[in-house]
C-alpha cells in the first residue's frame, strides 16, 4: 500500500510539472508575437496594478533575484515600456513605472491573454476551476510551510 501511495505522490508532481510546461509554452508562444517574455509580462502586470514599485519589491513578488529584475527592467526600459524613478524621500529606492507605451501594450495584450486562458481553461467547469485554484493555493501554502520548517532545522 505504501508503494502505491508513494507512486501517486510522484505522479501528482509529474502531472503538475507537465501541465505547467504545456501552459508555459502556450503563454510564451502568445507573448513572442509581441516580442515579450514571460518575466517581462509579469513585471508589466505588476506595474499596471500599482503607482510604480521598488525594484526590490518586484523581485520579492516575482520570486527572483534583484539582478534578474535589473536586467529585465533594463530591456523594458530600452524598449520604452518602463522607466525608473528614484524615491523622493529615500534616494536609495528606485521604482519602476509603466510608460504610456507600456500601459498601452498591457491594455492591448490583456484581452488576447484572457482569451487564451479561457480557451485553455475550457476543459474545466467553473466549479472545477474554482476548486483547482483553491487546491493550488493550499499546495503553495504547504510548500511555504515546508520551506520554513527546512530553514529552521
Amino acid at each position: 500500500m505504501e508503494k502505491e501511495t508513494s507512486f501517486r505522490e510522484v505522479m501528482l508532481w509529474v502531472r503538475l510539472a507537465m501541465t505547467f510546461n504545456v501552459l508555459y509554452h502556450e503563454i510564451k508562444t502568445e507573448l513572442s508575437k509581441e516580442q515579450l517574455t514571460v518575466p517581462q509580462l509579469d513585471i508589466i502586470s505588476c506595474l499596471d496594478r500599482s503607482k510604480g514599485l521598488p525594484l526590490s519589491e518586484l523581485a520579492e513578488r516575482l520570486l527572483v533575484t534583484g539582478g534578474n529584475i535589473t536586467g529585465i527592467i533594463d530591456r523594458l526600459e530600452r524598449d520604452g515600456f518602463v522607466y525608473r524613478e528614484r524615491d523622493k524621500k529615500d534616494r536609495r529606492i528606485v521604482r519602476a513605472l509603466l510608460t504610456e507605451k507600456g500601459f498601452d501594450l498591457y491594455k492591448s495584450f490583456l484581452p488576447r491573454y484572457k482569451e487564451v486562458m479561457q480557451r485553455i481553461n475550457a476543459g474545466l467547469t467553473a466549479p472545477e476551476r474554482k476548486q483547482l485554484q483553491r487546491l493550488l493555493k493550499k499546495l503553495a501554502h504547504s510548500v511555504q510551510d515546508f520551506q520554513k520548517n527546512e530553514a529552521s532545522e
